[in-house]
């Protein structure tokens, strides 16, 4: 998968060793993935004891997720094959080292768009306020897309370049061979870099939104006065305090993913203009992607725990719903331009909030008095969106 000419040469004792550290990395990656996929199929189909309920799919980031971990797994899976050449001391051609690029590929490029799906799942939902419909129509789309763009490239790849050397020795792996650098871009390097600044350009101004440093109003965006800033703050319920927290956490999926792509980004960039690469900054890049199954199951398992099949909190209840939590932020964040700039003949008030609030269909969210704040969505409690 590197972009390096063939080397027909056996293995040094420290590529070797190179090549050990990536697969005990992608085998990590591969084993958390499991886990955490066998869990959520345990707790699809039988309640935990002392659960809540079953793991639901409430909301499409639900099926994303799903696929993010399949991604991940087929990816690690690639890593794992690399068994192979380590023993052989080298790479050679045939059907497994097709197969082995053909795995490498899918899965990068499915953790690429599953990542950005969720990316503007996200954004659309507590920034722009889209209540998308409970039916996981859209969300099946989606991911029709996706599979099928992913079995276009796969499929269309190897039935143009049926007989020739597309997926090959690319000296530590198989992947698509030096001769079709436009192939590489096109169909595998454009959707990882394109998906982790697509998750820098998202989730840092939605770290801003929530923080109440910029306005976001159908399409005008503004930075709200400091004595709006200050309104904000005082009128704050517990609902918006872990809006706070969920913003910083916002900004470890930009991070993770920028962190295991972009050293790969660089290595291979270079690789394109020079075949002077140290064999260090390949492996060390290398690991860390690797390592994205893995990481991705602690960030998620962390920041989203409404995903997984969770035990019942104490003092009852459960994390709220995508839809209910995006109409109690945005619509308190929202809600500031009415605050501080009324319509002329209108006087300020809340009661459009509590009226939105009160006709919430959710079990777990009942009315209260403004000043009284969400006691259900307690400090220190994870958001899932």
């Amino acid at each position: 998968m590197a972009a390096y000419a063939a080397n027909p040469g056996e293995f040094t004792f420290g590529e070797r060793l190179g090549l050990v550290f990536i697969v005990e990395t992608a085998c990590l990656s591969a084993a958390a993935v499991c886990a955490l996929l066998a869990y959520i199929a345990y707790g699809a189909v039988k309640i935990i004891p002392g659960s809540s309920r079953k793991w639901r799919t409430g909301t499409h980031v639900h099926f994303y997720f799903l696929s993010l971990l399949v991604s991940d797994l087929i990816q690690a899976i690639g890593g794992i094959m690399d068994i192979r050449w380590i023993v052989k001391s080298n790479v050679e051609g045939g059907s497994f080292c097709t197969a082995q690029g053909a795995l490498k590929q899918i899965g990068d490029v499915g953790v690429a768009l599953a990542s950005m799906a969720i990316a503007f799942h996200t954004f659309a939902v507590l920034v722009f306020r889209w209540r998308p419909d409970a039916s996981p129509k859209v969300a099946f789309a989606i991911l029709g897309a996706i599979w099928t763009f992913i079995a276009l490239i796969i499929g269309l790849g190897l039935g143009t370049h049926k007989g020739e050397d597309y997926y090959g020795n690319t000296q530590y792996w198989c992947w698509i061979t030096s001769r079709y650098p436009a192939e590489r871009i096109a169909l595998e390097y454009f959707w990882m870099w394109f998906a982790a600044l697509l998750n820098i350009a998202l989730y840092v101004p939605l770290a801003f939104v929530l923080k109440g440093y910029i306005i976001i109003d159908g399409l005008k965006v503004r930075v709200p006065r400091r004595e709006e800033r200050s309104h904000l703050n005082m009128t704050s319920s517990n609902g918006m305090k872990d809006a706070g927290r969920l913003a910083m956490e916002m900004l470890f999926y930009p991070a993770v993913y920028t962190i295991t792509v972009l050293p790969i980004a660089v290595v291979r960039w270079r690789a394109f203009y020079s075949d002077d690469v140290p064999f260090a900054a390949t492996i060390v890049a290398d690991v860390l992607f690797a390592s994205s199954g893995v990481l991705n199951v602690v960030l998620f398992a962390i920041t989203r725990p409404a995903l997984l099949p969770t035990r019942e909190r104490r003092g009852g209840g459960s994390y709220p719903d995508t839809t209910v939590l995006s109409e109690v932020i945005t619509t308190s964040r929202g809600h500031a331009r009415s605050m501080s700039e009324p319509r002329d003949g209108e006087e300020e008030d809340w009661s459009d909030t509590v009226r939105r609030t009160q006709s919430f269909s959710h079990p777990d969210l009942k009315p209260v008095p403004l000043e009284e704040g969400l006691p259900h969505i307690r400090p220190g409690t994870p958001i899932a969106v």
